[in-house]
């Protein structure tokens, strides 16, 4: 096109990689290069002089149109890339939220801090490093725990190292800090010569003083590997990572394109140019923070999201784009937030250019009717050119726009399929930690002893251990210890001392007592329970087991909070706009495998409620993660879902079984009302036009024009042109049960205009073509609304059916109704023809029948 589109130069290096843009760059070329042989011809024939200023408007529409079609495909691909560094930063944080907790606890675990109160010995290092080992059969996560006494020996350690002392700064730190653990991320000389994540925290004695560090070692690129398998679909090409904010790569999800220890520009993290250069490659690129857990914001990395350039705009929509009909685009084209304000107007600015150029061209043709002179065939061809090439054009500017809103709404869909697998991966590794806290716990050996051995100091000191415990792990409401009778020997919370001495006579205290391994655990149902003020949640068991023969003592229960835990998942996983706002009526559910919901974003759904949007958890196991669009209180919504997977052993090889599914929806706009009420599709004009009269036969020209379904017109020689609805006044005084809409000056005169809907006894349906056809009627001029304007066929004298032959009625308004039919010569809808002089004298009458329904 001339002069080309005005594109942003921070989009002039990636439009050349946006091979649909360039498609449509090239139709709208060759359309440009109709409009400028039409404008010739016009000018030739003297006959198309409005043209200009339709051509002009096209052309600079076309170009904007092309600058907002790259900047929305490059901000989906970004914002693509945004969800996926978000998620892999964000479940990371959440998982090492859980470790800051593990070392509090384990360094005060009885075994640990007994071992290095005693004389060094093989025999005390054999137990306890059999007690690390049960650790990591139940913590996977971590792949080594070294113990240091205070002069910085190794007294014990779960894997094989040559190292004998402790000489990094962090165990000094970690004996004398004020916080409550230590979290350092480098080489660390007695784990390995490669950069290791250690949490690390002091081994103290009954009296406070420092007896060694406890020193945690996690398997961060087992971690990040599995986060990034999750967050990758097969076939993805997007490159994740976790980088330092100086440019240190942590980890990479591809070991060639973004291997760990690779140096990255600190400007690259910023956001200043998305364009990164790597390795002789350019791509895309997007750095995200974490948004933290429960104030704990991790080592402060980020997640880094890359795609290659030359493949970040071809990844089409698959399967989720072709389900996607024109009903719903059109419900989301003007959706505030899917889309950008300068987006959706071009579609409107299209249809308001196309109107005015159909209005013109109606003019010219209406000027040209009756004429014998030499051009005028000629004239009205050209005008309906002209007339088609604004259609085609308006049709080209659309199809663009509906393939952007395609891609988009496919967006929506994998957004909300990404937000509920989010959803319930965040679930699993929470409940993975609950399924492993209870057992561990288990395990310290002053519970055993107390239980073997009940005496009053025994239970206060066992009080006194799980309120420590619930400190540091402040996802449960309660901590319960209870022995072989199911009677309470102790609480975490002081506000719960009432249950001591009580019997517990839930089902889940018989499983726990009845398990015979520290592996094994038990779990209640998403129940109410009156360990839980009432309300449902989850209560994970393990039995606590005698070390001489094994037998159960009596058991742990761990009461998760699941009210405020699920909310916060839940929340954090609801899709988000550019500002970081939810998305106006998102919400996210987690269903258990009866259909009722376990908890909700959106007060309208109650825990315990039937869930609005039903899913199958068979089928989902069959077939995958859901994306999909449903109605649902009249409302297109994109709607995602995901099952429980597991995490680890957790639900995966350790026997627990429990389908919950996470939802997520996004409405996407109402469902359309009856189409009955928009403009008829011209099918019947365009056949009426066909049949031209043969020469000699006596003819007339019709302008013709929609109102609803309807198809009417009036003799074009009473029409003098049909001008905007725009400056339309309301009129003083009521005129016929309202026909009267006011007046429009035309040519320095206050012309009448009549509703021709309400007069005709037809339901009001506006539209945004809606046009004024000024007419001569009786003397005056007058002002017909209609919806839309039609063709101006010429139509032979015999082919209008006279009124009275359809109905005995003498005050319709109409001269007759003209039948179509089509090429197959079967029946194609009917004209009718209005009496403009009748309309007039409506003015000064009453309302008369309806016309459509007295000419049926």
């Amino acid at each position: 096109m001339t002069g080309g589109p005005e594109i942003d130069p921070a989009l002039a290096g990636l439009i050349r990689h946006m091979r649909a843009i360039d498609d449509y760059r090239q139709v709208f070329d060759r359309l440009q290069a109709s409009w400028d042989t039409l404008t010739l011809l016009g000018q030739l024939s003297g006959n198309a002089t409005e043209m200009s200023g339709t051509r002009s408007a096209f052309e600079k529409l076309t170009a904007s149109l092309l600058g907002h079609l790259a900047k929305e495909t490059r901000d989906k691909v970004m914002t693509d890339l945004r969800i996926k560094a978000q998620n892999a930063i964000d479940v990371l944080v959440r998982n090492l939220f859980e470790r800051t907790a593990d070392i509090g606890f384990l360094a005060a675990d009885t075994d640990i801090r007994e071992m290095l109160e005693a004389p060094n010995s093989s025999e005390a290092r054999a137990a306890i490093e059999a007690r690390f080992r049960d650790y990591v059969a139940k913590y996977s996560v971590y792949s080594d725990i070294v113990l240091v006494d205070r002069d910085g020996a190794i007294r014990a350690r779960l894997q094989p190292h040559a190292a004998q002392q402790a000489r990094h700064p962090l165990i000094d730190e970690a004996l004398t800090s004020t916080g409550a653990y230590v979290e350092h991320y480098g080489v660390v000389d007695f784990v390995a010569d490669e950069k290791a994540l250690v949490y690390a925290w002091r081994v103290e004695d009954a009296a406070k003083r420092p007896l060694g560090v406890l020193v945690l070692v996690f398997r961060l690129a087992d971690e990040m590997e599995g986060i990034f398998r999750k967050l990758l679909p097969e076939h993805d090409w997007t490159v994740l990572g976790c980088v330092s904010p100086e440019g240190d790569v942590i980890a990479g999800s591809c070991p060639i394109q973004l291997p760990a220890g690779l140096k990255l520009s600190p400007s690259a993290l910023q956001g200043r140019d998305p364009v990164i250069r790597l390795g002789g490659r350019q791509y895309l690129a997007m750095a995200c923070g974490t948004a933290g857990y429960q104030g704990y914001m991790g080592p402060g990395w980020l997640g880094l999201g890359l795609i290659p350039l030359e493949a970040a705009f071809d990844q089409d929509d698959g399967e989720l784009g072709k389900g996607i009909d024109e009903d719903l685009l059109a419900a989301v084209t003007s959706q505030a937030g899917l889309f950008s304000a300068e987006l959706r107007n071009v579609s409107r600015q299209a249809a308001a250019i196309q109107g005015d150029l159909n209005r013109s061209v109606w003019n010219g043709s209406i000027r040209q009717a009756g004429s014998t002179a030499a051009n005028a065939a000629f004239s009205k061809i050209l005008l309906w050119e002209i007339s088609s090439a604004g259609r085609k054009t308006q049709a080209v500017c659309d199809a663009s726009i509906g393939d952007l809103h395609r891609t988009v709404v496919a967006a929506i869909m994998e957004k909300c399929r990404s937000r509920a697998a989010f959803a319930i991966d965040v679930m699993d590794r929470n409940l993975y930690e609950r399924a492993n806290d209870c057992r561990w716990w288990a395990l310290n050996a002053s519970f055993a002893r107390v239980l073997a051995a009940p005496s009053p100091e025994g239970r206060r000191l066992c009080g006194e251990i799980l309120a420590t415990i619930n400190a540091l792990y402040t996802v449960y409401s309660n901590l319960i210890l209870f022995d072989t009778q199911g009677v309470v020997v102790a609480v975490s919370q002081p506000s719960q001392a009432h249950l001591v001495g009580q019997s517990l006579e839930a089902e889940w205290v018989a499983r726990t007592l009845a398990l015979r391994t520290g592996q094994h655990y038990a779990v209640s149902g998403f129940e109410p329970t009156p360990l839980y003020d009432g309300a449902p949640t989850l209560i994970y068991t393990a039995a606590v087991q005698s070390p001489v023969c094994g037998r159960a003592l009596g058991g742990i229960a761990i009461v998760f909070d699941s009210t405020p835990q699920f909310a916060a998942i839940l929340a954090d996983s609801l899709p988000k706009a550019e500002d970081g706002a939810a998305l106006t009526g998102a919400f996210t559910i987690l269903v258990g495998s009866d259909g009722q919901i376990l908890s909700s974003s959106d007060p309208r759904f109650a825990v315990g409620d039937a869930s609005p949007l039903p899913v199958d958890p068979a089928a989902l196991e069959r077939d995958g993660d859901l994306a999909a669009i449903r109605s649902f209180e009249g409302k297109h919504m994109a709607v995602g879902a995901a099952l429980s997977k597991g995490y680890r052993e957790y639900k995966t090889s350790d026997g627990h079984r429990a389908d919950v599914v996470a939802i997520c929806a996004v409405p996407l706009g109402m469902v359309a009302a009856d189409s009955a009420a928009r403009p008829a599709a011209g099918a019947a004009s365009v056949a009426l036009a066909a049949q031209k009269p043969a020469d000699g036969v006596e003819a007339f020209e019709v302008a013709t024009f929609h109102i609803g379904r309807h198809w009417l017109g009036v003799r074009a020689r009473d029409v003098i042109e049909a001008v905007d609805i725009a400056g339309l006044k309301p009129s003083a005084r009521k005129a016929g049960d309202g026909l009267l809409a006011g007046y429009k000056l035309h040519e320095g005169q206050p012309v009448p205009v009549l509703r021709l809907a309400r007069l005709l006894g037809i339901p009001d349906a506006s539209s945004d073509e809606q046009q004024i056809v000024i007419v001569r009627a009786a003397g005056r001029t007058l002002g017909l609304i209609v919806d839309a304007l039609g063709l101006i066929p010429e139509i032979a004298a015999s082919e209008l059916q006279p009124l009275r032959d359809l109905t005995s009625k003498t005050d319709v308004p109409a001269l007759g109704v003209v039948a179509t039919r089509n090429a197959r010569g079967e029946p194609a809808g009917m004209l009718m023809l209005l009496d403009v002089d009748r309309l007039g004298a409506r003015l000064q009458g009453e309302s008369g029948p309806a016309l459509v329904q007295a000419a049926e």
